[in-house]
């Protein structure tokens, strides 16, 4: 499968508005819902996947991050199938978000993501 993670550039350059999503946790959506992932792009300071999800019943956008996995390289989530070095971005998928306080700070993290059907717009 072709590899849909885009740099920051590229990402601009195909149309993607990464402004539009916020990465503030008080304002990211938690508990389990349907997102559709609009787009992923690679972070700039560590090695993770930024994904783009537009919470489907709202409409709100947000960021959350995916790291990579340091014995098997891929950036995938304890129990769950999905890759999201390789899926697609234009799914709707069944993710868990929630929120971790390291260093007395709140940080958002995705629990849990299950692919759940291709977009149909």
């Amino acid at each position: 499968m072709q590899n849909s993670v885009l740099s920051f550039r590229v990402a601009l350059s195909k149309g993607h508005e990464p402004r539009l999503y916020t990465y503030d946790p008080a304002q990211i959506p938690l508990g389990e819902m349907d997102a559709s992932l609009d787009f992923k792009t690679w972070s700039k300071q560590i090695i993770a996947i930024n994904c783009y999800f537009t919470k489907t019943d709202t409409g709100d956008k947000f960021v959350v991050t995916v790291y990579c996995h340091s014995k098997t390289g891929r950036y995938t989530l304890p129990g769950s199938t999905v890759d999201f070095g390789q899926c697609p971005a234009g799914w709707i998928y069944k993710i868990d978000v929630a929120t971790i306080e390291r260093k007395g700070k709140t940080s958002i993290l995705l629990v849990k993501a299950e692919q759940k059907m291709i977009r149909t717009e």
